[in-house]
């Protein structure tokens, strides 16, 4: 018969180790039922993280709207704040040493890694 589980081996500094072992041995759980629990709370963090992010872009996206609903931009203000906006990435793209030649590969990784 195989096992149902597999044997993961990591480093961590030994205070570290002191402090699962005694959290294991307070909850009266073994060192591995502590790292299952710990993916899963880490897990649903993430989750709770990304809507968090989401619900925050949905917040700005709607008050953008509500802020244009009462002042709309010129289309003269629209172009300007477009270039603005153009030679801040420029800036940015430079300063972090991204080439034209990257941007769509760096668009396509992050979207890919979101969904992961």
């Amino acid at each position: 018969m195989s096992r149902t589980t597999k044997i993961l081996g990591f480093s961590v500094p030994p205070t570290v180790v002191r402090e699962v072992e005694t959290l294991a041995k307070v909850e009266r759980r073994t060192k591995s039922e502590l790292f299952r629990e710990m993916v899963r709370i880490y897990r649903r963090y993430r989750e709770q993280r990304e809507r968090d992010e989401e619900r925050w872009v949905r917040n700005v996206i709607e008050e953008a709207k509500a802020e244009d609903a009462q002042s709309p931009m010129s289309a003269k203000a629209m172009v300007a704040e477009d270039e603005r906006l153009a030679r801040y990435g420029d800036k940015q793209a430079k300063k972090l040493g991204i080439k034209p030649k990257d941007i769509n590969r760096i668009v396509h990784e992050y979207r890919k890694n979101r969904k992961a």
